[in-house]
């Protein structure tokens, strides 16, 4: 597939791998007092803020490639559907990934072990990585970078993956580890499968 595609992608391996070790060592604790630091600053009104935030996130990184798919196939412009598909398949491939790393690590939540932590949100399984971030980091590339390609999408993109992965801290359900190795495998998934659609065209160009 190329050497500066496997340079990125033993790159983003080592990430995840190096944070997964971290994430099960004491060194967590540092994080969890963070965490318990900025949930005493949360107002009412701050916590059902970043409560809309994490619940709204689907709507967006779901919801825009999915309208560029089906506006491409019902006015038969191939493009939309490629880089639609390109980045609900790139969310899905990491989807996959931080599923079968969580089964792995089963590390537990925040609030599961440390009980100066409120969980705020939903968390489902284990913890690391953040599946949350994971979408939100595929999909604001995605939308950025293969839909718009504006200095405007990056910017509104960007907002809006960091208050996606701010909130899922905040409210307690992830630690900072577990953000940062979202955004590794959520970049990895969008980018292999970028790269696959790239190679299928090569092929047939």
């Amino acid at each position: 597939m190329g050497k500066k595609f496997w340079l990125r992608f033993s790159i983003l391996v080592s990430i995840v791998v190096i944070l997964g070790f971290y994430r099960v060592s004491p060194n967590k604790v540092k994080e969890q007092n963070i965490i318990a630091e900025l949930q005493l600053q949360q107002t009412p009104s701050s916590i059902r803020f970043f409560q809309v935030i994490s619940d709204s996130i689907s709507f967006i990184s779901l919801g825009i490639p999915a309208l560029f798919l089906a506006s491409g196939l019902i006015k038969k412009k191939r493009l939309w559907v490629r880089q639609a598909l390109i980045i609900l398949l790139g969310i899905a491939l990491g989807g996959a990934i931080s599923a079968t790393i969580k089964r792995t690590v089963k590390e537990p939540r925040p609030y599961e072990v440390d009980s100066r932590i409120t969980q705020w949100s939903v968390g489902g399984s284990n913890s690391f990585p953040s599946g949350h971030t994971v979408e939100v980091t595929a999909a604001a590339i995605g939308i950025s970078a293969i839909l718009f390609r504006t200095p405007l999408s990056v910017i509104l993109a960007v907002v809006w993956a960091v208050l996606m992965m701010s909130s899922r801290i905040v409210l307690g359900v992830h630690n900072f580890t577990d953000i940062l190795g979202g955004m590794a495998v959520g970049t990895l998934g969008l980018m292999t499968v970028h790269r696959l659609f790239e190679r299928y065209d090569e092929k047939h160009s």
